[in-house]
């Protein structure tokens, strides 16, 4: 959890200095480490992978919830779509704050 908060704080860092990539690779870490403590605590394991879809995929065994699609790519971000992950990473945190 505390990963994933540090990891949420520099996301946020990033982005106020204009460098998108790193902000949105940021982002992905922090979707990454809050899956992952929700399945571990929830169900004791969660599965050994980097990919997102998937570890959503585990939690809506234990919670429904809006289809959210994350592909992340090597690639140049714009500031909208980096304010968009992030804007998701709110929403998700709000939807799962029973958990972290």
């Amino acid at each position: 959890m505390d990963r994933a908060k540090k990891f949420e704080k520099a996301s946020e860092y990033f982005f106020k200095e204009d460098i998108y990539d790193l902000s949105a690779f940021h982002v992905e870490q922090t979707f990454q480490l809050y899956l992952k403590y929700i399945l571990a605590k929830e169900i004791g394991y969660f599965p050994k992978t980097h990919s997102i879809s998937k570890l959503f995929k585990e939690l809506s065994k234990i919670d429904k919830m809006h289809n959210i699609l994350s592909r992340y790519f090597l690639r140049e971000y714009s500031k909208e779509e980096v304010k968009k992950m992030i804007e998701v990473l709110k929403r998700f945190k709000e939807e799962f704050k029973r958990w972290i």
